[in-house]
C-alpha cells in the first residue's frame, strides 16, 4: 500500500498564509509506474480551521479505476468508491449543488487524498488532479457553506 505525496501536499506547501476567505488549490500526480489497489495520493494540504467547499477530481489513466476521496481520518469524506476513467474529465464531489455535501472543517492539519480501491487494467502514466476550494472563515454549527461564501440553511 503506497502512499504518495503531490506537489500541493508537500510538507513545505500551505494552500494559504491568511487566516481569512477563501483558497482554491490545484494538485496533480504524475504516475511513473503502474496504479495499484491500496495507493494512496495526499493531494492537498488542510490547515487547521479550514472546510472545504468545493472539491473536484479526475485523472488520465488508461482504463476505469475507483477511487474514493478523503482524508486522514474518514478516506470517504468527499467521495466513495466512484468508478472513473480518462475521458470522464473532473467529478464534482459532493454532488450537492457545487457544495460539499457534510461541511467538515478540520481541527488539525491534514490532507485531502485520493485512494485508489480498484483497477480495471495495469497501465503505466497517466496523473490524477484534484482541486479544493477551502475556506478559512470561521463556520457556525450546523451550515452548509456554499461557492460563493454565502451560508444555506
Amino acid at each position: 500500500m503506497a502512499v504518495f505525496t503531490a506537489n500541493a501536499a508537500q510538507q513545505t506547501a500551505m494552500p494559504k498564509s491568511s487566516r481569512t476567505g477563501l483558497v482554491a488549490v490545484t494538485s496533480f500526480w504524475s504516475w511513473d509506474r503502474s496504479v495499484s489497489v491500496g495507493t494512496t495520493i495526499q493531494m492537498v494540504k488542510v490547515p487547521a480551521g479550514g472546510t472545504p467547499v468545493f472539491i473536484q477530481y479526475g485523472g488520465t489513466n488508461a482504463g476505469q479505476y475507483t477511487l474514493s476521496v478523503g482524508d486522514g481520518i474518514n478516506t470517504a469524506r468527499y467521495a466513495a468508491h466512484t468508478t472513473t476513467s480518462a475521458g470522464m474529465g473532473m467529478i464534482v464531489a459532493g454532488g450537492s449543488g457545487y457544495t460539499v455535501a457534510a461541511p467538515y472543517t478540520y481541527s488539525t492539519d491534514d490532507t485531502i487524498d485520493i485512494f485508489v480501491s480498484l483497477v480495471s487494467i495495469t497501465t503505466a502514466g497517466g496523473a490524477f488532479y484534484l482541486t479544493a476550494i477551502i475556506s478559512m472563515d470561521v463556520q457556525p454549527t450546523g451550515t452548509v457553506v456554499g461557492l460563493l461564501g454565502g451560508v444555506a440553511g
